[in-house]
C-alpha cells in the first residue's frame, strides 16, 4: 500500500523508491503484487512514466485518508509518551532523602511530565503493576530489565552537632561509649552489610558496646533520629549529603565502610527509548554527577 501510494503520488517508481529508501524494482514488485491481489490494473505503464487507472485513482483517494489518520494516530501516541504521567516506584529512603527534595528541578525542566511516585519496599512486577520505572537498592542483576546504576553507598557515624556537644566530644571512636548508638536494620538480609559492630572493629574501638541502642527498619528513620539528637547513627553518606551540607548532621570520623548494594533505576528493556523514561533517566544522572558527597 505504501509503495502504491508513493508511486501514485509521484507517478514514478524511481521517485517513490527514493522516498521509501528501497530500489525501483522493489517498488514495482510490490505494486504488481497488489494488482494481482486486487485483480485489476492500478497503473498504465507508459514509456515515459505512469498514469493512474480509474481504479488506481479511487484507491489513491482512499489511501490518502487512511494514511492521514494513521500518521495522526502515531503522532498522538508519540506525544502521549513524551508527556503526561510518569509512574515510578521508589525505595522509601531514596524518595525521602534524595528524590523528593530535588523533584521540583525536574518539574521545572519537564512541566508536561507528571511524576507519580509510590514509595514502597515491594519489588515491582512490570507485567502486573502499572509502573514505568523503579528505583531500587540491589546488585543491578534483574532479568528482563535494564538497570542504570545511579550511585554506590557507604556508611559512617553521623549525629547532630548539638548531640556531640551535649554528650561529649567525639575525638576518637571510643568516645562513642558516652553516646546512644542508633541501629539501622534495613540491610539485615545481607550478612556482609556493615553494622555498628563491624564499624567499631574496623575503627579499633574497644570500649563501646555495639549491641545497645534503639533499632530502626529504614536508614532514613535512623538519620532522622540522629538529626533530632537521639544519638549517633551509622548513616548512609550519599543519602545524608543534604543534611550534612545544611548542618543538620556532622561526620565526626573519616572512616567509612562500603555497601555491596547500589541504587539503580530499572525499567523493562523495551522502554529505554521512551521519551518520558529517557528524560527522567538523563536528569537523574545529571543531578548525581553535579551533586556532592561530603
Amino acid at each position: 500500500m505504501r509503495a502504491f501510494e508513493a508511486s501514485a503520488r509521484h507517478l514514478s517508481f524511481v521517485v517513490a523508491a527514493n522516498e521509501l529508501h528501497v530500489t525501483p524494482a522493489a517498488v514495482s514488485h510490490q505494486v504488481k503484487r497488489l494488482e494481482r491481489y486486487l485483480r485489476v490494473p492500478l497503473f498504465r505503464r507508459l514509456p515515459r512514466g505512469l498514469l493512474l487507472s480509474e481504479t488506481g485513482q479511487t484507491l489513491l483517494s482512499e489511501l490518502r485518508e487512511v494514511f492521514l489518520h494513521l500518521d495522526k494516530a502515531m503522532e498522538r501516541v508519540t506525544q502521549s509518551d513524551s508527556r503526561g504521567a510518569l509512574t515510578i516506584s521508589v525505595a522509601p529512603m531514596f524518595a525521602v532523602k534524595w528524590l523528593v527534595p530535588r523533584l521540583r528541578k525536574f518539574d521545572a525542566l519537564y512541566p508536561d511530565i507528571d511524576v507519580r511516585m509510590s514509595s514502597s519496599l515491594r519489588l515491582v512486577d512490570f507485567q502486573r503493576d502499572a509502573f514505568d520505572a523503579a528505583i531500587r537498592l540491589g546488585s543491578g542483576a534483574y532479568s528482563g530489565l535494564e538497570a542504570v546504576k545511579l550511585f554506590d553507598e557507604s556508611v559512617t557515624p553521623m549525629c547532630s552537632p548539638r548531640a556531640s556537644q551535649s554528650a561529649g566530644a567525639l575525638r576518637s571512636p571510643d568516645d562513642l561509649c558516652r553516646h546512644v548508638l542508633l541501629h539501622d536494620d534495613s540491610m539485615e538480609f545481607d550478612p556482609a552489610a556493615p553494622t555498628w559492630k563491624i564499624w567499631l572493629q574496623a575503627a579499633g574501638a574497644k570500649a563501646v558496646d555495639a549491641a545497645r541502642g534503639p533499632r530502626f527498619g529504614q536508614p532514613d528513620l535512623a538519620l532522622q533520629a540522629a538529626i533530632d539528637g537521639a544519638g549517633v547513627a551509622l548513616g548512609w553518606r550519599y543519602l545524608a549529603a543534604g543534611d550534612i551540607e545544611a548542618g543538620r548532621l556532622i561526620q565526626p570520623f573519616s572512616r567509612t565502610l562500603p555497601l555491596r548494594a547500589a541504587f539503580y533505576l530499572v525499567y523493562p528493556e523495551g522502554n529505554a527509548a521512551k521519551p518520558k523514561i529517557a528524560a527522567f533517566r538523563d536528569w537523574l544522572l545529571k543531578e548525581i554527577t553535579q551533586g556532592r558527597v561530603p
